[in-house]
């Protein structure tokens, strides 16, 4: 009996569903982001604060930067910081910059100077995925005492 040799099945990468699947864990972890016009800092478990500052607003998107901040310093533990944008049309949310890199291109040459990965967007992107899912798993909620920060 000849045994048949099955590869396994390539998972294709695709960029638009985990856009919308983003689109809809930031809206469970971050409720009110709609509504939001002004930066505001919110509270987590742990001393944990995130602080969404409003960059942009336009009639379909609105584009923010995200900073996780961790009121004990945890030196093994880096905040987060990106930058992103909610497309309301498209119901889609893309990270644009991760830890003040900015203009991430969609594909790089590899190897290169700045020693990108050459899916270094998608990988971003990924990440925001699995950072919300960890959120959620925690049920960290940021929808509990919002407080408006001065501009």
């Amino acid at each position: 009996m000849t045994q048949q040799i099955i590869a396994p099945k390539r998972i294709l990468k695709n960029a638009t569903t985990l856009h919308e699947a983003n689109f809809k864990k930031l809206a469970r972890v971050i409720p009110s982001l709609t509504t939001l016009e002004k930066s505001v800092c919110v509270y987590g478990h742990d001393d944990t604060r995130l602080q969404l500052d409003i960059l942009e607003i336009s009639k379909y998107t609105k584009t923010f930067s995200l900073q996780l901040i961790h009121d004990i310093d945890h030196p093994w533990l880096p905040g987060l910081h990106m930058k992103i944008r909610n497309y309301y049309d498209a119901r889609v949310t893309e990270a644009l910059a991760f830890q003040h890199q900015h203009r991430l291109n969609a594909r790089y040459e590899y190897p290169n100077p700045n020693m990108f990965q050459p899916n270094e967007k998608w990988q971003t992107n990924q990440f925001l995925s699995e950072w919300l899912d960890y959120c959620l798993r925690i049920r960290c909620i940021f929808s509990k005492e919002t407080e408006t920060l001065d501009d």
